[in-house]
């Protein structure tokens, strides 16, 4: 069949208390053979940072519809304030970042993906968590991790790629 016998049928009837529609979500992939794209898009639809659809919609008569739900989907909250640094001087003689917070101020503007002004939608408040974390908390932390996972036999294998990228990371950190 040649692309430009490339059909969508519309669904069947209607088999329920509400209508039935078929919504496509089209994704170019670029893959080593036909299951191997279907499993990346299954991934890349799945990812938290996925691109917000663009779904074609068609009803049982065949009237389609495109919907962009890229603006009703995601927003970004712009919050303008302050951010406050206590540095403390180590026994070498130098000010290290012991602790920071953030200060809200009072202008806050909300935006879709392209930048642009929308109304604020109903969201839950999200705290301005600002961690400092040490490259060395980190290293240990992922060392827990690589531990945790590499105890031999069959677990070991199964995650085996994990283990590896876990090893290479902490080597390039200087874990031991």
């Amino acid at each position: 069949m040649s692309s430009k016998d490339y059909r969508i049928e519309p669904p069947s009837g209607d088999n329920g208390p509400e209508p039935l529609f078929r919504v496509v979500y089209v994704i170019d992939v670029n893959a080593s053979g036909k299951r191997k794209a279907a499993e990346i898009a299954w991934q890349m639809m799945r990812a938290e940072d996925a691109f917000a659809p663009v779904l074609v919609v068609l009803d049982s008569k065949g009237k389609q519809a495109t919907f962009d739900l890229s603006d009703c989907l995601e927003f970004d909250k712009v919050t303008t304030g302050f951010v406050v640094q206590k540095y403390r001087k180590g026994r070498r003689g130098k000010f290290k970042c012991v602790h920071q917070k953030f200060i809200a101020g009072d202008d806050v503007q909300f935006e879709n993906n392209k930048g642009q002004p929308v109304e604020p939608p109903q969201h839950e408040y999200q705290p301005f968590n600002m961690l400092l974390i040490s490259t060395q908390e980190i290293i240990d932390r992922l060392g827990d991790v690589l531990t945790g996972i590499d105890v031999g036999g069959e677990q070991s294998r199964q995650f085996a790629n994990e283990i590896r990228i876990l090893e290479r990371l902490l080597g390039k950190l200087g874990w031991q």
